[in-house]
């Protein structure tokens, strides 16, 4: 089961990616999905298809983990914590332009299980403001 993004905490990445941490348990015990920031997204408004890790997969913070095609080109998207996917948003496949209309809800990407030995020094509390998100 993952965090409700209601009470979740939400953490940020310098590459626009966000990350909702339950506050009531481990990280190393309950999945926490991870998402994209509006401003990772920028102009898009026609999102064709996403590219997202399999489940079982295991990331390494700050790498490169899936894409999110839009009309203009596409985003990638990157770890902001290592750790193993658990789960894939089938929504967000089914109807990827979610991602565009609910980016810090709804539109959450995947779920992401952390090692217990986890730290977060590397996300913050607020969305960053400047460049870092890839768009090629």
């Amino acid at each position: 089961m993952t965090a409700s993004l209601s009470s979740a905490r939400r953490l940020f990445s310098a590459d626009h990616g966000w990350m909702a941490v339950d506050p009531f348990g481990s990280p190393a015990q309950t999945p926490s999905r991870v998402g994209v920031t509006p401003e990772a997204l920028g102009d898009a408004v026609d999102i064709v298809g996403v590219d997202l890790p399999a489940v079982r997969t295991v990331l390494t913070a700050g790498e490169a983990c899936g894409t999110i095609h839009t009309s203009a080109g596409s985003v990638t998207v990157f770890a902001p914590a290592s750790g193993m996917v658990t789960i894939v948003n089938p929504a967000v496949r089914e109807d990827p332009s979610i991602v565009v209309s609910d980016p810090l809800g709804a539109g959450w990407l995947f779920a992401v299980l952390t090692p217990a030995a986890s730290t977060f020094d590397d996300l913050t509390t607020r969305e960053s403001t400047g460049a870092g998100m890839a768009n090629p």
